[in-house]
């Protein structure tokens, strides 16, 4: 695996964990502070479920893309 194509393996994950840790954190505080009611927790849930899954495609697609472009060369 070529260095540049590693360090971005690595940045996109970083950002999946950051994407993560944040998420939980806001739906934490949210539910905590706000004492919704469980159906809005699961939307927030749903929601927050949806952004990493859209992330995760984005990180997919950006990784293949370099993948093609390193090996063009």
């Amino acid at each position: 695996m070529e260095t540049g194509l590693k360090r971005k393996v690595i940045y996109e994950l970083l950002w999946l964990a950051a994407l993560l840790l944040l998420s939980a954190a806001a739906e934490y505080v949210i539910i905590m502070i706000f004492d919704l009611h469980p159906v809005l927790s699961v939307k927030i849930q749903g929601v927050i479920g949806l952004l990493i899954f859209g992330y995760g495609i984005r990180m997919v697609a950006r990784l293949l893309s370099s993948f093609k472009i390193s090996n063009a060369d």
